[in-house]
């Protein structure tokens, strides 16, 4: 069942200091129960790049607005070829530690098309 499927834009607070722009597709669909999948496509800041730190904001941020629970959580990147840097994979699988809600220790596994498109369907759990 597909929850969310547009283009999404927010602000996330920078470590430091200011506030970062983000703009990015953002589908997030529940293909059964146990699983509920996000799947980030062409992920890009105002300066063209992302950080760790980010990453986790940005999470703790869609599983805030969208109720979701990160213990049932697949995180998908996804760079289109026309968007994609030559350092990222078509698709990967991030993984977060999650401590009282919030997301920490992003880990990103690149994913083939196939198992992307099975984790996506709730055909393939945690890859």
């Amino acid at each position: 069942m597909k929850i969310f499927d547009q283009i999404y834009h927010c602000q996330i607070p920078g470590q430091v200091f200011g506030v970062w722009k983000l703009q990015c597709r953002l589908r997030i669909l529940q293909p059964h129960s146990e699983v509920q999948t996000v799947i980030v496509t062409d992920m890009g800041l105002e300066m063209g790049w992302f950080i760790p730190y980010l990453v986790e904001k940005l999470a703790d941020q869609i599983v805030t607005e969208f109720n979701l629970d990160p213990a049932r959580l697949i995180w998908i990147e996804h760079y289109t070829p026309d968007f994609k840097k030559p350092s990222c994979a078509d698709f990967s699988q991030v993984t977060f530690d999650w401590h009282n809600g919030q997301a920490t220790n992003p880990q990103w596994n690149e994913l083939t098309p196939e198992v992307a498109k099975a984790l996506m369907s709730g055909e393939l759990l945690l890859a």
